[in-house]
């Protein structure tokens, strides 16, 4: 938006002066009246061009802070999310271990178990 203002500003600048020089030149005046007007149109385009810079210049601030406020927004949900991730992952890594001690332990008791039915029939044949 900015660079196309910026453009036509430009083009009307030129235009108004080209305008007002031709205007000028054709007009039928002395050499004195003809630079006064000169002064005059440039004064005036020249007072039209600070009104467009500083009206340009307001609005290019206000695209940069709202820029910025975006950025910022953008930036605290992407911390928040991220926080938030983080904290899921310890949760489900919490969850990982505790099933892999149930696992362990359940290794464990099936081991046991094993190995007394192992026993049971080999002390049996030590015993006869």
């Amino acid at each position: 938006m900015a660079e196309n203002s910026k453009g036509e500003f430009w083009a009307f600048v030129a235009g108004a002066l080209a305008g007002g020089i031709v205007a000028l030149l054709y007009a039928p005046a002395k050499g004195e009246e003809t630079r006064e007007k000169v002064r005059a149109t440039t004064g005036e385009l020249y007072d039209k061009g600070e009104e467009f810079y500083i009206h340009f210049r307001a609005e290019a601030d206000k695209l940069i802070a709202e820029g910025k406020k975006m950025i910022d927004e953008i930036s605290t949900t992407g911390k928040e999310k991220y926080e938030e991730t983080i904290h899921k992952l310890e949760e489900t890594k919490e969850k990982l271990e505790q099933a892999r001690d149930k696992g362990l332990e359940k290794v464990e008791d099936i081991k046991e178990k094993v190995e007394k039915k192992v026993k049971k029939p080999a002390e049996k044949s030590a015993e006869k």
